[in-house]
Formats: C-alpha cells, sequence, structure tokens
C-alpha cells in the first residue's frame, strides 16, 4: 500500500449505529472484535470521504501503488526484518516553520538514555529509525515474519454494504504524494472541536493534493461529535465521557492493527494509550497529538498523526503524562507470532483480522493510580471516594504508590467541617464523586485543585464484601483491622456491614471498583494495610483530653502549617522544621504535624529524645547521612509485593516484553538497594551503642529487639538473601540463579538432572568397556549423548543395542535405547529447571514479601527516629536559641494557662535570624504583672500592621511545636494542654464556595463555641471587619462578653477600641510603637500591657502611596465621625444616669 493510499486510510462515516456496551473492558481485543451490525443512517457523504472509503478496501491495492517503494508508507515494511535491519529508512516531515527536521538517532540495544540525541539534519537525508519499527495497520504485526501483502480471508462479520455513491471518484487517491510536510498540531481541545472551513479555523494551509488541511481523526464525525458506548451524545445528562462509539462501517474498512487500536480507544476515550507495536510504544490520533505537544516526541510520516518510543522509555513518557493530569493505559501485545499461529490454526479462522497478534491493556495510570509511584516523590497521591445520604458521609482514600487504604464513616454539620479537614488533611488530587453529589462536596474537593471523576460504581455494600471475601485477597484470620470494623460481628460470612458503616463500605467499593478497572486491584488489597479514619473532633472534657490535638482546615490553612497563603510550602511550619533523610520520614512527620500529641508522656518522651539528638550532634550528623542512603522503603516493599504476585489472570502476566532482561536487571537492582537499605538500618542502630542515652523512645528504636528494644533482628534474614544468589552475577545476566537450599522446587529440578546425568555416566563407562577403547558422548538438543566411537573399534557395535547414526573423519556415532531414554528424560528435567529458574526472580520476592511484618516494623522504628532527628536538627537550626517548654496540669479547679517568654514566631526566625525578629512575652490564665492579670481572654489593639497577626500565629503555632515533640524557639514556655486550635486569621472569602468574607469570619466564629472546651485554644482576629461598623463592633462586644466566662485561652485583636472599656475581666495588650511628627508611626513590634487609642490607618495609607491629599481630607471626615461618637456616648452615659435618678 503506497502513500497516497493513506488518504483513504479511513472512511469518513456520518452513519452511527447501534452496538453494545463492552461488558469487560480488560478482554483480550482482536482484530475482529467489533459491535454488531444494526441499520444504519443514511446520511450525505462528502466526494473525497466516498473516495477514501472505496481506496481504503481492506484487500484493495491501487494500481499507482504497484511498484512503489516500501518505504513510502509505514504500513509497508516488511514484518520478518525486526531482528535484522533492512536498511529502509524514513524521511521526517518538515516542520511547518521551515526549520530542519530533527531525525531519530539509533538507539543501541542497551542504551539507557530513552531517545538519542535529537540531531538537526537536512530534509533530503534518510533517517535510520533504530530498531526495526512496525507500526500497527497492515495485520502483520505477527512477529514480523509475514509476506509484504495484507493477509487474505474472511472476516467473520461481514462489512456493511456500501453506499450507493461509493464508487465515485475511485482513483482521487492514486496521484503520488509530490511532498510531505509536518501536519499542524492541535490542542487537546481541538480533537473535540474542528472548524469546517479555513476560515474559521484561521488556517492558510494547502490544499494542494498529497497535503491534508488537518490530521484524520479531526475529518471523523465520530470523533469531532463523539457519543459514549450507548450512542448519548455530550449534551445528555448520562453522556459517559470514558467511552466512544464507533461506527461498524469505519471499523470494517479500517486495517487489522487499526481496527483493534480503535476498539480499546472507544472503551477508554478518555485515556491516552500507549499501544505496543513490537519494541515500541506507539500513539495514534488524538492521543499522537498529545504525545508531540507534551512529551516532546516527533510526529511520524503520514497524514494521520502518528508518534511512539522505545519500550525502555515508557516509565518516564507515563509518568510525565500523568503528572500533566493526564489518564494513560499501557497496552501489551499478549501473544507471540508462533502462539498467534497456534491460535488461528486452532480455531480454523484464518482471516487478516485474526491473524493479528492480541494486545491488552495491561495497566491504566493516573494521578490518583499510581503503581508504586515516582520513587524521587516523598508526598502522596491520594484517590478520594465520597458517599453521602442526609448529613452521614462516607469516605474512602487510596494511595496506591504505597498500597494504602484509609475508610470510615462520619455525621457532619452544616459546614460540612469534617469533610473539608479530611481534604485539607490528605489533599487528594482525584476524587470519586457520585453525579448527583451535593454542590458544595463538589467545591470543597475543587477548591484543592483535585480532579473530580463520576462514580458510576453501583455495587451495594454487600456485594463489595462478598467480592472482597471471594477473591481471597487474604485469609479469614488476616483480615486488616481497619477493615474488621466495618463488618458485623452477627455475620460469620464477613459479607454484612456493621450498623453505621454502610456508606463507608459503598465508599470503599467505589475504590476497589477503580482499582479493578485501572488492574491494580490486586496489587493494593492484598497488602492488607487498611487503616479506619478517625472523626471524633469532640474537643476534651473539663476532666479527660483527646488523645490527639485537633487542627481542622481552617487551621491548618490560617497558621500555614503545609502551604503558605500563595499555595507553595515556602516559610510554612513543615518547612521549617523539616531535615527529614527519607521520604518515609517525611511522610510520617506530615501524620505528626497533622494531630500533634495530647498525651503528655508522649511528648515529654519526644523531647527527652530531641534532647539527646541535640547534645549528641556529631552522632545526628552521622545517622543523617546513612538515613540518605536508604530508598522509599515503603513504596519499595509495595513494589516487591506486586512483583511477588502470581497474577495467573492478569494481562500482565501474558505480556510480551522484548527489553525483559533490561527490565529484570532493573529490578534485580532495586531489589538489592532494598536489602542494602536495611543492611544501613542496622549499622545506624550500631551507631547508637556507644551513646548514652536518656531518652526510653529514642532507645527503643534504635536498640534491637534481643537486647530489649522495638527494632526488629533483621540480620537472620538479610544473610539469608545474600546468600541465595550472586547479586553480582545476577545484575550482570538479568536474572536470579538460586544456590542449593534456597528454593524447593530449583533444588529438585536440579537434582533430577544431576541423577540422570550420573546415569549416562554410568551408561558411558558400560559403553568403554564394551569397545576397549575411549568413547565420548557427541551433540546438542535431541540429538545429544550419542556415543562416538572410534572407526577402528565400530566393528564392536552390536546391531541389535547400537544404532548408527551418522560418522565424521575417524569416528563413528551410535546411540541405544538406553542413551535416548536417558537424554529425553534428560531435556524434559532440563526444562523443568529452567521453568523453575524462570519463576525465580518472582519466588524470591515472595520469600521477602511474606517477612514483610519484619521489614514494614524495621520501617516504623526508622520513621520515628527519621522525625525525631528531623526536629532535633530544627532545634540546631532554628535561627535562635530554642528551650524544652513544661507542661502544667489543669485539673478542674486549675484554670488552663499558657505562658512564653521571649518566644519567636518559628518560621520567620528561620528565615530573619535572632537579630532581625522582636522576640515578644505573652501570658493567658495565670497572675504575671506587666503580661496577664489571670484572665484567659486578652484583649489586643494596636496600630495597622502593628504585629497583631503576627504575635497570634506565633501562638497557635508554638503550641502546636510544643505538642509535636518540638522545642521551642523562646527562652521559657509552660503551658496546659490544648485539644484544639481556633483560627479565625486574615480576611478571606471563598468564592467557589459561595461564601462572603463576614459569612466565612461567622463560620469559623462560631465552630470555636461549637466545639471547643476550657483546653482549646483560640485565635480571632478583628472579627466583625466583613461587614459595617456598627455591626461588625456588636457581633466584637457579644462575642467577647461570652468568651470571659467560658475559660478558653483567646486571643482577640481588634480595632473596635471602645469595646476594651465596654467588656471586663480581659487583659488588656496592644503592640507598642511610637508617634513620631505629623503622626507618623515607627512600629516596635512588642508586645505591651495597655489599651491602643488608635488604629493609625492613615499611616498605612500613607505606605501605599495614597496621596497626602487624599490623607488629609480623610483625616478631616476622621475627626468629624470622632467627635460624633463622643457627643453620642456623653449624651449616652447621661440619659443612663437620669434613669437611675
Amino acid at each position: 500500500m503506497s502513500q497516497n493510499t493513506l488518504f483513504a486510510f479511513f472512511k469518513k462515516v456520518d452513519t452511527p449505529s447501534k452496538r453494545k456496551k463492552v461488558e469487560n473492558e480488560n478482554t483480550p481485543v482482536e482484530a475482529n472484535s467489533i459491535p454488531p451490525k444494526t441499520p444504519t443512517v443514511g446520511t450525505p457523504q462528502t466526494r473525497t470521504s466516498r473516495a477514501m472509503a472505496k481506496s481504503d478496501s481492506p484487500n484493495s491495492t491501487p494500481k499507482s501503488s504497484a511498484k512503489t517503494s516500501k518505504s513510502d508508507t509505514p504500513f509497508a515494511r516488511k514484518q520478518n526484518s525486526f531482528n535484522k535491519e533492512d536498511g529502509k529508512k524514513r524521511k521526517p516531515l518538515k516542520p511547518a516553520n521551515g526549520e530542519k527536521p530533527k531525525k531519530r538517532a539509533r538507539l543501541e540495544e542497551h542504551d539507557t538514555d530513552d531517545w538519542a540525541e535529537e540531531l538537526p539534519s537536512s530534509e533530503e537525508e534518510d533517517v535510520d529509525s533504530g530498531d526495526d519499527y512496525i507500526p500497527p495497520g497492515d495485520g502483520s504485526e505477527k512477529g514480523h515474519d509475514s509476506s509484504d501483502s495484507e493477509p487474505e480471508g474472511d472476516v467473520e462479520m461481514e462489512p456493511e454494504p456500501p453506499t450507493e455513491n461509493d464508487d465515485d471518484d475511485e482513483d482521487i487517491a492514486e496521484s503520488p504524494v509530490k511532498k510531505s510536510r509536518r501536519a499542524p498540531r492541535h490542542s487537546r481541545s481541538a480533537i473535540l472541536k474542528t472548524p469546517t472551513t479555513q476560515e474559521e479555523s484561521g488556517s492558510s494551509q494547502s490544499t494542494e493534493v498529497g497535503i491534508p488541511p488537518q490530521w484524520l481523526h479531526l475529518t471523523l464525525n465520530f470523533v469531532t461529535e463523539p457519543r459514549d458506548s450507548e450512542r448519548r451524545p455530550r449534551s445528555h445528562p448520562d453522556y459517559d465521557y470514558t467511552t466512544l462509539y464507533v461506527p461498524p462501517d469505519y471499523l470494517n474498512k479500517a486495517t487489522p492493527g487499526m481496527r483493534q487500536w480503535w476498539v480499546i480507544k472507544s472503551r477508554h476515550f478518555d485515556t491516552v494509550l500507549f499501544f505496543k507495536v513490537g519494541k515500541f510504544y506507539e500513539l495514534y490520533h488524538m492521543d499522537a497529538v498529545i504525545g508531540v505537544e507534551q512529551l516532546g516526541l516527533t510526529f511520524m510520516k503520514g497524514e494521520w498523526a502518528h508518534s511512539g518510543f522505545p519500550e525502555i522509555a515508557l516509565q518516564r513518557n507515563m509518568e510525565a503524562l500523568v503528572q500533566k493530569g493526564y489518564r494513560c493505559a499501557r497496552v501489551e501485545q499478549t501473544e507471540t507470532p508462533t502462539m498467534m499461529e497456534e491460535r488461528c490454526k486452532k480455531s480454523g479462522k484464518t482471516s487478516k483480522y485474526d491473524k493479528v497478534v492480541r494486545r491488552e491493556v495491561c495497566q491504566i495510570s493516573s494521578k490518583g493510580l499510581q503503581l508504586c509511584g515516582s520513587m524521587e516523590a516523598s508526598g502522596t497521591s491520594y484517590l478520594l471516594a465520597v458517599r453521602q445520604k442526609g448529613k452521614r458521609f462516607g469516605v474512602c482514600l487510596v494511595d496506591t504508590s504505597v498500597a494504602r487504604l484509609h475508610v470510615g464513616e462520619f455525621e457532619e454539620d452544616h459546614q460540612l467541617s469534617c469533610l473539608r479537614t479530611l481534604v485539607s488533611q490528605f489533599t487528594p488530587v482525584e476524587a470519586l464523586l457520585e453525579r448527583t453529589c451535593h454542590n458544595d462536596v463538589k467545591l470543597i474537593v475543587e477548591a484543592i485543585g483535585a480532579k473530580i471523576i463520576v462514580d458510576r460504581n453501583r455495587m451495594t455494600p454487600e456485594q463489595c464484601l462478598t467480592m472482597i471475601r471471594e477473591g481471597n485477597y487474604f485469609k479469614e484470620k488476616e483480615y486488616p483491622i481497619g477493615l474488621k470494623t466495618l463488618l458485623s460481628e452477627d455475620d460469620p460470612l464477613m459479607s454484612t456491614p456493621r450498623k453505621g458503616c454502610e456508606l463507608a463500605v459503598q465508599s470503599l467499593a467505589a475504590i476497589l471498583d477503580s482499582l479493578k478497572e485501572a488492574l491494580l486491584l490486586e496489587d493494593v488489597l492484598t497488602m492488607g494495610d487498611v487503616e479506619p479514619i478517625q472523626f471524633k473532633y469532640e474537643s476534651g472534657s473539663s476532666q479527660y483530653l483527646p488523645k490527639v490535638m485537633i487542627l481542622d482546615s481552617v487551621a491548618l490553612t490560617n497558621l500555614e502549617i503545609f502551604q503558605n497563603s500563595c499555595g507553595s510550602s515556602e516559610g510554612s511550619l513543615l518547612s521549617t522544621i523539616n531535615f527529614c533523610s527519607t521520604p518515609f520520614g517525611l511522610r510520617e512527620l506530615k501524620k505528626w504535624l497533622l494531630a500533634p500529641s495530647c498525651i503528655a508522656d508522649v511528648i515529654e518522651s519526644r523531647w527527652d529524645a530531641v534532647g539527646d539528638l541535640m547534645s549528641n550532634n556529631s552522632v545526628a550528623k552521622k545517622v543523617q547521612e546513612r538515613l540518605r542512603k536508604i530508598p522509599d522503603m515503603d513504596k519499595m516493599l509495595a513494589r516487591i509485593h506486586s512483583l511477588s504476585l502470581k497474577k495467573g489472570n492478569h494481562p500482565d502476566s501474558r505480556a510480551i516484553i522484548y527489553n525483559s532482561e533490561l527490565f529484570a536487571k532493573k529490578k534485580i537492582e532495586e531489589f538489592i538497594e532494598v536489602l542494602q537499605g536495611f543492611q544501613d538500618s542496622l549499622l545506624i542502630c550500631d551507631v547508637f551503642k556507644e551513646v548514652n542515652l536518656k531518652s526510653s523512645l529514642l532507645k527503643s528504636v534504635v536498640t534491637k529487639q534481643e537486647n530489649g528494644g522495638q527494632f526488629p533482628d533483621l540480620q537472620d534474614a538479610l544473610d539469608f538473601f545474600e546468600r541465595a544468589f550472586d547479586q553480582k552475577k545476577a545484575l550482570k545476566e538479568g536474572k536470579i540463579t538460586p544456590v542449593a537450599g534456597v528454593d524447593a522446587e530449583f533444588d529438585d529440578a536440579t537434582e533430577q538432572v544431576n541423577k540422570i546425568k550420573d546415569e549416562l555416566d554410568e551408561h558411558l563407562k558400560l559403553q568403554i568397556k564394551h569397545f576397549g577403547t575411549k568413547v565420548t558422548y557427541t551433540g546438542t538438543g535431541r540429538t545429544a549423548y550419542q556415543l562416538e566411537v572410534p572407526e577402528t573399534a565400530a566393528s564392536k557395535a552390536d546391531p541389535s543395542k547400537h544404532i548408527f547414526k551418522g560418522q565424521r573423519k575417524g569416528f563413528r556415532r551410535y546411540s541405544t535405547a538406553e542413551s535416548e531414554r536417558f537424554c529425553a528424560k534428560l531435556l524434559e528435567a532440563q526444562d523443568a529447571r529452567e521453568a523453575a529458574g524462570k519463576d525465580m526472580m518472582r519466588r524470591i520476592f515472595v520469600a521477602f514479601d511474606e517477612r514483610r511484618p519484619l521489614w514494614k516494623k524495621a520501617i516504623e522504628c526508622l520513621c520515628v527516629l527519621d522525625c525525631l532527628l528531623s526536629l532535633a536538627l530544627y532545634g540546631l537550626n532554628a535561627g535562635g536559641s530554642v528551650c524544652r517548654p513544661k507542661i502544667v496540669s489543669a485539673a478542674n479547679d486549675t484554670k488552663p494557662m499558657m505562658r512564653i517568654k521571649n518566644g519567636s514566631h518559628p518560621c520567620l526566625l528561620k528565615v530573619l535570624g535572632a537579630n532581625k525578629l522582636i522576640a515578644n512575652d505573652f501570658a493567658l490564665g495565670i497572675q504575671e504583672k506587666g503580661r496577664c492579670n489571670g484572665s484567659s481572654v486578652a484583649l489586643l489593639t494596636g496600630p495597622n500592621m502593628g504585629g497583631k497577626s503576627t504575635l497570634m500565629r506565633q501562638v497557635g503555632l508554638l503550641a502546636v511545636l510544643a505538642q509535636l515533640g518540638a522545642w521551642v524557639p523562646a527562652d521559657e514556655m509552660e503551658f496546659s494542654l490544648v485539644d484544639r486550635v481556633f483560627t479565625r486569621l486574615g480576611a478571606s472569602d471563598h468564592i467557589t464556595l459561595g461564601e462572603s468574607t463576614f459569612l466565612v469570619e461567622l463560620l469559623e466564629t462560631s465552630a470555636a463555641f461549637k466545639h471547643g472546651s476550657r483546653h482549646s485554644l483560640l485565635l480571632l482576629d478583628e472579627l466583625g471587619r466583613g461587614t459595617a461598623t456598627h455591626d461588625g463592633a456588636s457581633i466584637a462586644y457579644a462575642v467577647l462578653n461570652r468568651l470571659v466566662g467560658h475559660e478558653m485561652r483567646t486571643l482577640f485583636s481588634t480595632h473596635y477600641h471602645e469595646l476594651a472599656s465596654d467588656v471586663r475581666d480581659v487583659f488588656l495588650g496592644h503592640m507598642a510603637y511610637v508617634v513620631e511628627r505629623e503622626d507618623e508611626v515607627v512600629f516596635l513590634y512588642k508586645f505591651v500591657e495597655g489599651n491602643c487609642e488608635k488604629s493609625f490607618g492613615f499611616n498605612a495609607a500613607r505606605l501605599a502611596g495614597v496621596s497626602p491629599k487624599l490623607i488629609e481630607q480623610s483625616l478631616e471626615k476622621a475627626q468629624e465621625f470622632e467627635n460624633q461618637s463622643k457627643l453620642l456616648q456623653k449624651f449616652a452615659r447621661y440619659m443612663t444616669l437620669d434613669s437611675e435618678r
């Protein structure tokens, strides 16, 4: 088929027909997998499209292409040249901008670079495409040994009859292509929206014969105006954007390979297909455009978009697209050419649609579905599922990179506080929401930038639990605790959810359905890592505290725990204290930050450990260096577990990988890296042997269990794997050959081989004795172990026993019944040993995975050590002095308190240093001259930009740091434990949630009254600023008045200065300042006792560059308002006295 027939490669079809939705998307796709025929709807076709349809007949060959060079089209290259260079070369397309085209340099067999450097070349220069490259389309992908012509034969289902005008212009595509050019690029949105004219598209592209005005897929109506598999248009409320209806007429006229691609694409329309062809992954049509635009690939020559890369570059390119928000599918060849021929022979089907190797989707990846993820990334990529019924919510999250599930159910309040906090804590990247989900839930998820996916799973809780039980993912006794909490105790079959957990199980079902679709269900579920989510956000009672401090979404945002106000991690509390050396240690530190402890013993033990590490600085640095050498063990455990699974029904078990040796070497390299990492962890324990540790916590995580600690004894397990195989040899050969005693199956097979060889040796001795001369074995394979006898002794051969096989000069060869029997047995035994050897790597991984509890315990200890080391290194690099806080018990008769001497904002201190940052004293709930009058409420006033908000954040962050287990930047700090931090800081609205600034203020304030206790800490910054002055002042007064008798430690800042005289029993403090000439204010950033009479807003205006004239006019008006206010106050006092008389 010549290149000009590419014009006729696809037929523009406007005749949609009904086809049934494919139920099992993972069914192997053969070329003849087409939808059932239905009556067509007559739709006019263009002249060109009719000609294209005519010339694209599966067995048609244009006359002008009879002697065309095979290099004219990528479809015509011989398949039998895959492992042999055939010398045929293709020219790259000339870019539209006139620059010289880029060429692909040849990829060496073991080149680690995915593509060699792209070198400029002239337009006329031929380019070697590397390993022989065969795109699909001619039905000869069967291992590259078919003939040039397409296989003949009938299709199982006859094509639709042509329309009456299909015979017109049958030779329109026969003229040779005069020149080639690089076709235009189109964005993702352009795939589904195509201009109908050049004027609409704004393009001046040539319409010369042989040069298309646009990519071919943009001329297909079923692509530009897509319908789902049920033929619903995009305007339909139930439109399924994941599927595409491809008309049977079109499939019947497509080449076998391309029909196979369209069948898979119709099931995964929202997914970029990495379509395996030989040693390459190919991208076609709209996927190719994405590959060129997002990955920098190069378009292949032709009228339809096509790009690709070698299989070695798969992981890098897939991860790159996934991080850009695309969903990708890896489509593998799941049979060899020989297997295909055997299938056709057995089935008796020999049409060209049968003579194409099967391909199956083996893995689907997206941001929320990344198996093992990137080894360099220390963060998490959660997929969230939410199910709602009234006020009750069920949620489930999965992080596929570490194969961990979180599931729970809760009753929500009007503000959806629990859901907001959950989303802030886990920050999912994708969310499965029902189409009928409440709009507020969608807005909350969208607010963090998560991609919403329509949840179409309709599995009941009972069906979900039955699926888990029947799947045998884990034995009954090994059911994860997090999963057991969802099960009814009354059902021995474990198929009924516990009362109040129905929605949690439904959300779990949605997650499992997505994992199943992505072919990751077994990988994740068999890890058995299911954790329940705690949703009890009630604070402690007057006597008891919860186990952890509660930080809701508002506190996490306002205190900038993980991100600053710009959405960056720079300047956040996490970035300030993060000195972690391992990715899994950083993930653990985030968990600590999300829930600081409220248990005094836990906090004290962490303070002790941090003190030990700070006092042994040299040891801390040595441990840090060793920890940095350890890979991401969490992800590596999940990856090795996945590789250890024997996935009999998984398409990956059938996938044909050409660079299997290279990939095997990579797996072995990672495995050895993990073993070395655990070996290094033992060396870390040895570092602390000579250190006198006071901390029981630190001592326990670095002391082995045999010596009374928690760190497991890994030496025996590590010695087993070190002796199991030659690591250097395995890395070199890409396979693991075990030593004796490691694997029983391999040992038995080896023993059988050796036994037969011994029998052959005994047989040879008998033959030497019989012939009376030297006799040797010769031959290979099935002709091996033939007796080679010198001609001088050949006369002694017994014709009844010795069968003549051949001769060479001076020797004759014989075989015996015994030697042939031994040879057959030996070949069978060697095959058994080879089969055992092929599966050896997986069985070694199984042996490693069986010891997973041991490895996980070691990782837990390393996590704690890394977190403690991070807090210690923060203390040594805080930018100023730090102190160990002191906890004061707050019993019923004792008011909760807090006292800080010379405290600093931890984030600012690290950036600015102690010389530029003003330290402050602060106290609540105690009697201390100049600092507090014993009140639990401090009313904070001061000039604009004087540091009020910074002081409030400082108080909150020091409380969080202290209960986290860190030493704090202050000279002294003593406090009663805080069960929850409430914040109302800054002025902002939530546009996406439909909440105004004032509503946000009131919602955040009301949460404190609803959930707060006497042990809580409340930070209220300028309440009432979002509304009129009188309304705001009244609300601020009412809130402050109520807080006075509540005993909740409160720092209340305001510019309503009359509150200082209206509310009693509060401590009055302000940020100090100095007024110089003409009302110019110098900020001292010092918290001092007393009220500030003015806010000096005009000073802020002056600093902002407002014109002096405007400021002067504003001052006059402000003085007028102030005088009126004083008169009203005098009048009110007069009327009050008059009424008392």
